[in-house]
């Protein structure tokens, strides 16, 4: 039997709070007066083309999520061939993974425990996903091109 305790299925507010806090501080540093948006617990900025995504959420009693995502395509033809090419590129990535959201859009997200988050880990969390996102963008808007062509 695993070691660890059942994680119990509640929103930790004080965590929450914290984490809102750290995250706000990190993107402060790094964007370095860019712009940054906020709705809510969700952040916003631009990196290149991409636009990245920072959402803190509850996940348990003891701990609660930074998700870190950017949309790379939207409304693409889901082919067998695409979701293959998506699949390989995850196997390429040593953090983050490609994934399809909702209106067929093409997805870059990492997420991280949030109790004993650090800068330097949110740092490496926002700096892959905006770099990836950016970098795949035009990529995966050439590979749809192909496909259609073809």
């Amino acid at each position: 039997m695993a070691k660890f305790k059942k994680m119990k299925d509640e929103a930790n507010e004080a965590l929450l709070k914290q984490t809102r806090e750290k995250v706000e501080s990190y993107l402060t540093n790094v964007l370095d007066g860019d712009p940054l948006t906020q709705v809510e617990d969700v952040y916003s900025f631009e990196f290149g083309t991409a636009i990245v995504t920072v959402r803190v959420a509850p996940w348990h009693a003891e701990d609660a999520l930074v998700e870190v995502y950017s949309y790379v395509a939207e409304d693409v033809e889901l082919t067998p061939e695409l979701m293959e090419d998506l699949l390989r590129l995850n196997a390429r990535e040593p953090f983050g993974a490609f994934g399809v959201g909702y209106d067929n859009a093409v997805v870059y997200a990492y997420s991280l425990a949030a109790a004993n988050l650090d800068e330097n880990e949110f740092v490496a969390a926002v700096q892959t996903v905006a770099t990836v996102a950016d970098a795949y963008e035009e990529k995966l808007a050439d590979m749809e091109t192909l496909r259609k062509i073809s």
